[in-house]
C-alpha cells in the first residue's frame, strides 16, 4: 500500500479528513495549487489503479479517474505524486460504499442513489474530491418508486375508507329502520315498506338490518324517486320469498 510521506502530494493534503460528522477536517483545497512542485515519471503507468476506499476495494481504470482533470484523484493517479506511479492500492479514508457512486458518475456522467440523504452525501463527496459534478444527472431512486408506491398505497386507502363510510351509512339507516319498524309493527303489520337515504349501500344494509333481526325482502323507488325497501322480521322471511 502507497505510503504518504511527500508534504506536497494530494493524499497528504487530504488524508486526514473524515467521512462522517465530527472528524477532524483539514481544508479540500484544489490539489492543482500544488502541481507545479510535481515531476512527471518516467515508467509507463499501469491502465488499472487499486483503490482501498474505507476498507473496500476498488479497481478502477486510470482514464476513469482523470476524467476530470482538475479533480484530486486525477491528480493522484497522473503518475506526478508517488501514489499513483506503482501497483500499490492507494488507501483514501472516505466512505466506501458512496465511492462506488463517485465511479458511477465517472464512468457514465449520470448516477443513481437510493434517497435524497445520499444524494446530499454524494455531493459531499464529490466536493472533498474536487469533482465538479451536475448534480442534477444524480437521480434519486427512491424518488419514482415512492411515489408509484405512494399512490397504489393511497388509492387503496381511499378504497378502504370510502367502503368504511357506506358501512357507517349502512348501520345507521339500519338503526333508523329498526326503530321504525318497532315503533310501527302494531299498527301496519310485519311486512313493511319504508323510505331510505339515497346512497345507502344495499348489500351493507341488508348484513346491518340482520344484525337488528330485520330481513330486507326487495329494495326499489317509490313514485317520487325515492329508494324504498320492505323489510320484515327474520323469522317471517318464508312468506316473502
Amino acid at each position: 500500500m502507497s505510503s504518504f510521506q511527500d508534504e506536497t502530494s494530494p493524499m497528504k493534503r487530504h488524508k486526514t479528513a473524515k467521512s462522517d460528522a465530527g472528524g477532524t477536517k483539514t481544508s479540500n483545497a484544489s490539489p492543482r495549487s500544488y502541481i507545479a512542485n510535481a515531476t512527471s515519471p518516467d515508467s509507463k503507468l499501469a491502465p488499472i489503479v487499486q483503490l482501498n476506499v474505507g476498507g473496500t476495494l476498488y479497481k478502477v481504470s486510470r482514464d476513469t479517474l482523470m476524467r476530470y482533470e482538475d479533480s484530486m484523484l486525477a491528480n493522484l493517479v497522473s503518475g506526478k505524486w508517488k501514489e499513483g506511479e506503482g501497483d500499490d492500492e492507494i488507501f483514501i479514508d472516505r466512505n466506501g460504499r458512496r465511492f462506488e457512486w463517485v465511479v458511477d458518475y465517472l464512468r457514465s456522467d449520470r448516477v443513481y442513489v437510493p434517497s435524497l440523504s445520499d444524494q446530499s452525501a454524494l455531493k459531499d463527496e464529490f466536493d472533498f474530491f474536487c469533482i465538479d459534478a451536475e448534480m442534477s444527472k444524480v437521480s434519486v431512486v427512491d424518488d419514482f418508486m415512492s411515489i408509484e408506491q405512494l399512490t397504489k398505497e393511497i388509492k387503496a386507502h381511499k378504497g378502504i375508507i370510502e367502503h368504511k363510510k357506506k358501512k357507517i351509512a349502512a348501520m345507521k339507516e339500519s338503526y333508523k329502520l329498526a326503530g321504525r319498524f318497532a315503533n310501527a309493527v302494531d299498527r301496519h303489520g310485519t311486512f313493511m315498506e319504508m323510505t331510505i337515504e339515497k346512497d345507502v349501500d344495499q348489500d351493507l344494509l341488508s348484513k346491518c338490518l340482520l344484525s337488528r333481526g330485520l330481513h330486507l325482502v326487495s329494495y326499489a323507488s317509490n313514485e317520487t324517486g325515492a329508494p324504498v325497501v320492505n323489510v320484515c322480521p327474520i323469522g317471517e322471511k318464508h312468506h316473502f320469498l
